[in-house]
């Protein structure tokens, strides 16, 4: 995926705060900038990506990210989640009524599946610096295309 941003600061080990265009997959979702972010910012995010061609502040520049990537990450944030839902949901029933405790089998399996899904959320915080600190996950910029107005 491509996408066009502007430099606003060089950062150490030759990464880059790119400003970019909120890409149309990311507008309903609201967790970058939120609902009480910034109102001039809205539209816009501020990333860090890898900048080996050794972009400048103020320059346009094209950044890339792998496909591959994005889907992983989404499969990471969205999907592992639900799966851990999921089968905490069937093991909580069957839990509660094959050894006969005295829950309903529907109120287990909702306690075991939001239980197994949030410790799947609180296992990717844990890693979240090791994401943010590797380069798996963060864009490159492949050239300069210009300078900002």
């Amino acid at each position: 995926m491509e996408q066009l941003g502007l430099v606003m600061e060089l950062v150490e080990n030759n990464r880059a705060l790119v400003r970019v265009h909120q890409h149309s997959a990311c507008t309903g979702c609201g967790a970058c900038v939120g609902f009480f972010g910034d109102p001039a910012e809205k539209g816009h995010l501020l990333v860090e990506v890898m900048n080996p061609v050794g972009a400048q502040k103020g320059e346009v520049v094209r950044l890339e990210t792998q496909s591959q990537e994005i889907l992983y990450a989404a499969f990471l944030l969205y999907i592992l989640p639900v799966l851990a839902l999921l089968a905490g949901l069937f093991a909580g029933r069957s839990l509660a009524s094959g050894y006969g405790l005295h829950i309903s089998p529907d109120l287990g399996g909702l306690a075991l599946g939001l239980l197994a899904m949030v410790f799947v959320f609180l296992i990717l915080r844990g890693q979240e610096k090791k994401f943010q600190a590797g380069k798996r996950f963060k864009a490159v910029i492949t050239a300069v295309v210009g300078k900002s107005e």
